[in-house]
């Protein structure tokens, strides 16, 4: 059995999902943030909030999975702001995909 196993890396950046309602939180268009493996990477000079953060974390690790293009993880990308007065959507991109090792993410053995 190999111990390799396959994540996209992702990109997540805010986007104005709703233009009919305005941003009420300290988000700003083009604030991004990566995911490569299990670290998250902000670039110099970006910022992104941490309830925005808190929003989308709990979809990334299904996002990083490869899906069935059926499935909704495969389709839908965009998770909207959770205060619903503001507009800002953010939007998941996956990358290109990586090739991870077992062994180097966990101390237990496989199978």
């Amino acid at each position: 059995m190999s111990d390799e196993f396959e994540l996209y890396d992702l990109a997540i950046e805010v986007i104005h999902h709703d233009p009919a309602k305005p941003f009420v939180c300290q988000h700003a268009t083009g604030d991004v943030f990566h995911v490569r493996g299990s670290v998250v990477e902000i670039p110099p000079g970006k910022t992104f909030g941490l309830y925005a953060m808190l929003a989308v974390l709990p979809f990334v690790p299904a996002k990083q999975r490869p899906t069935q293009g059926s499935d909704w993880m495969s389709t839908d990308s965009v998770i909207g702001c959770t205060d619903p007065n503001c507009g800002a959507g953010f939007k998941i991109t996956r990358l290109q995909a990586q090739r991870y090792r077992h062994a180097h993410h966990s101390a237990e053995p496989l199978g």
